[in-house]
C-alpha cells in the first residue's frame, strides 16, 4: 500500500507545469502511484515566487551567482522584486539536508534525496562538513528533446545532448521516444557539434565533447570528415564548455 501524507484544509494550492502543489510549510504535491492519488512531501516548485525569503535562508555562491537555500529549495532574486525558486545549482554547498531526506548508497557514495534534490556529504577546504548538490540521475528514456539541445549526426543517426547525457531516437511498437546512447567507436560525423573543445595529445588534434572524442580524417577521395575515437591517454573527460 502506498503511504501518503495528510495535508491541512488550509493549505494553499499552486499549479506549475501541470503539477498541483499544496503549501502548508513544508510543500506537498499531488501524485498518482500504483493507481492511487495522494500527497507526498515536495520541494517548493521551480518558478514559485514570493516577496520574502523563508526563515533561516542560507546564502550560497555558485559560479559567481548568489542563491538562497531554504525549505529544501534554492531561491534567486527575481527581476521584478522578491525571490523565485530555481533549479538546484549543481555544485552548490549547503550546511544541512532536510530531515526527511532519504539516504541511499550508490556505489561507495551516500546520496541524500528529497524530492528532486540530490546531495552528497563532504568536507570542504576549511574542514567543515557540507552537503553538495549533485545532478539528478539521468532518465534512460525521455519523451522529447528540450529546445536548443546540442545535437550531431553520426552514421546517419542524430544524437542529442540533454542534462549531460546523450540520447538517440527510437521507435518501438509505434511509440517514439529517445533513449540514452552514444555513437560507437569508428562512427563517422560530417559536422561536429558547436560545443566541442580542441585538445592536443602527442601531436594529434582531438575534438572533445563531454565523454566523446573525435579525430579529423580523410577518405580516399580527400573528403574530410570526423571519426569517433577512444579517449586518448592522458586526457580527462570533463564536460566541454
Amino acid at each position: 500500500m502506498v503511504a501518503f501524507a495528510a495535508i491541512s484544509a488550509s493549505a494553499t494550492r499552486h499549479t506549475y507545469s501541470s503539477v498541483t502543489y499544496y503549501h502548508v510549510n513544508p510543500w506537498y504535491r499531488r501524485v498518482l502511484r500504483e493507481g492511487e492519488e495522494g500527497y507526498v512531501l515536495s520541494t517548493a516548485p521551480v518558478g514559485h515566487q514570493q516577496e520574502q525569503l523563508p526563515d533561516g535562508a542560507e546564502t550560497v555562491e555558485v559560479d559567481g551567482k548568489t542563491y538562497y537555500y531554504a525549505d529544501a529549495a534554492f531561491w534567486h532574486e527575481a527581476s521584478g522584486g522578491g525571490y523565485v525558486v530555481v533549479t538546484p545549482p549543481v555544485g552548490a554547498e549547503v550546511s544541512s539536508v532536510p530531515e526527511e531526506a532519504s539516504p541511499e548508497t550508490e556505489g561507495e557514495v551516500m546520496v541524500y534525496q528529497y524530492d528532486d534534490l540530490y546531495l552528497t556529504k563532504d568536507v570542504n577546504q576549511s574542514g567543515k562538513t557540507i552537503y553538495r548538490v549533485e545532478p539528478q540521475p539521468p532518465e534512460e528514456e525521455i519523451n522529447s528533446i528540450p529546445t536548443g539541445s546540442p545535437s550531431f549526426k553520426a552514421d546517419g543517426e542524430t544524437f542529442y545532448y540533454v542534462d549531460f547525457n546523450f540520447y538517440v531516437e527510437f521507435e518501438e511498437s509505434g511509440e517514439k521516444g529517445f533513449v540514452m546512447g552514444e555513437p560507437e567507436i569508428g562512427a563517422q560525423v560530417d559536422k561536429l557539434p558547436a560545443e566541442v573543445t580542441t585538445v592536443e595529445e602527442d601531436g594529434v588534434t582531438y575534438y572533445q565533447f563531454d565523454s566523446l572524442f573525435f579525430e579529423e580524417v580523410e577518405d580516399d577521395s580527400g573528403k574530410t570528415f570526423y571519426e569517433v575515437v577512444g579517449s586518448p591517454d592522458g586526457l580527462d573527460q570533463e564536460v566541454a564548455t
